[in-house]
């Protein structure tokens, strides 16, 4: 079992003039203009390079001030350009010029989070991207996800966080991940290339060798980090690996945490053992591929009500429904919420409230007419609601 505290000197260690940096970076990186990031990145490189070991109390006060720039879980913003390609230099074909939409230069996003702006500042096709950072680990991605991020990871910045991600390919999305949540962030990435070991030379980050298909590696896996907040399978993408590690980790994941699978265009693909022009209707498609097992894990969140009761959730009689899938009961009871996305679905585990109604105090109007039709007086109402619930408005 592998220890995931940090190493650090002691609080008091961090001197006023540290601190002090600290807080002026982020305050000008993300309170100066609640979309344009201006800086943020660059500033937040140097607020967690320099302040490791400030005490608990600085740390929120940093994550307040920088919070302050980002866009809330699910909310939206105007639409936005985050990235201008310049348009390649001009050919010729044929006699013919070659144009370019404006929507194939300009990308544009009505959610613009923090995932953006990182593109924005390091964008190989950015004009302004610094090109002498040699040193930093590339980064190949679709932009699409970054909203799903957001919606799902922000409750984690500023805490310990530890994050494991199968694919680690280039090493891109450590820095930007470090960056995001901050100094707490613990990153175990999972590989079947031997020189991704490069990047693990920072006690924050573990980088392990193996393959998510192999039930006996993530059996490893899950006995050396028994604790993982956000799961990420961003790996090879074959039906196999996506639904073997989807069994085994899932659940090993905390009971709040968040798993998700990126590149679900796979389960369409055949060198990625999909079916194309299928869909959930085919048998095989269903049982086979990862969107299949998407499918059916909709119909094991709403298992409760399967016996058709309506007004009762009942999974007792359930015990055989699926007899070749025996962790669908494990899923329905820990498993809060599913979020699907272009490409990416996202599992929210978390505490399942029992399922019931109640009425309130009040008049209750009958089913059918009554005869009744007089306006009803909302000012009295709503003045003596808020009395109760001591609204603002």
């Amino acid at each position: 079992m592998v220890s995931l505290k940090r190493h650090s000197a002691a609080h008091t260690s961090c001197s006023f003039k540290n601190v002090l940096l600290c807080l002026v970076s982020y305050i000008f990186g993300y309170f100066n203009g609640r979309l344009n990031f201006d800086g943020a990145v660059l500033k937040d490189n140097i607020a967690h390079s320099s302040c490791e070991d400030v005490n608990t109390q600085t740390m929120n006060k940093m994550k307040e001030n920088h919070d302050k720039g980002l866009i809330l879980p699910l909310e939206h913003t105007e639409l936005k350009k985050y990235l201008e390609f310049q348009p390649p230099a001009e050919t010729e074909s044929n006699g013919l010029h070659t144009t370019y939409s404006e929507e194939s230069l300009n990308k544009m996003t009505d959610t613009y989070t923090y995932f953006h702006n990182y593109l924005n500042k390091f964008a190989a096709q950015q004009p302004l991207s610094p090109k002498d950072f040699k040193t930093l680990p590339l980064l190949y991605i679709w932009p699409i996800y970054f909203e799903a991020y957001h919606n799902h990871w922000q409750r984690y910045r500023g805490k310990e966080v530890v994050f494991m991600e199968i694919g680690v390919q280039s090493g891109g999305k450590i820095p930007m991940l470090r960056d995001y949540f901050g100094p707490g962030f613990t990153y175990i990435g999972v590989d079947i290339n031997p020189s991704t070991k490069k990047f693990e030379s920072a006690d924050w980050i573990h980088i392990e060798i193996g393959s998510s298909e192999d039930i006996d590696f993530l059996t490893m896996l899950k006995k050396k980090y028994p604790k993982v907040d956000l799961f990420l399978d961003d790996g090879g993408h074959t039906m196999n690996q996506q639904r073997t590690a989807m069994k085994e980790m899932l659940p090993h994941v905390q009971p709040d945490g968040v798993y998700m699978i990126e590149d679900l265009c796979t389960s369409w693909a055949s060198a990625w053992q999909g079916y194309s022009m299928k869909d959930s209707r085919d048998s095989k498609f269903l049982e086979e591929t990862t969107v299949g097992l998407v499918h059916r894990s909709m119909d094991w969140l709403q298992a409760g009500w399967i016996r058709g009761l309506v007004m009762k959730e009942d999974t007792n009689v359930m015990k055989n429904f699926w007899p070749n899938e025996n962790w669908w009961l494990e899923f329905h009871k820990t498993v809060k919420h599913i979020h699907y996305y272009n490409m990416l679905v996202v599992y929210e585990k978390g505490y399942k409230e029992p399922a019931f109604t109640l009425k309130t105090i009040g008049t209750e109007l009958p089913w059918e007419d009554s005869g009744e039709h007089e306006k009803v007086d909302w000012g009295p109402i709503l003045e003596r609601v808020s009395n109760y619930t001591k609204s603002e408005w």
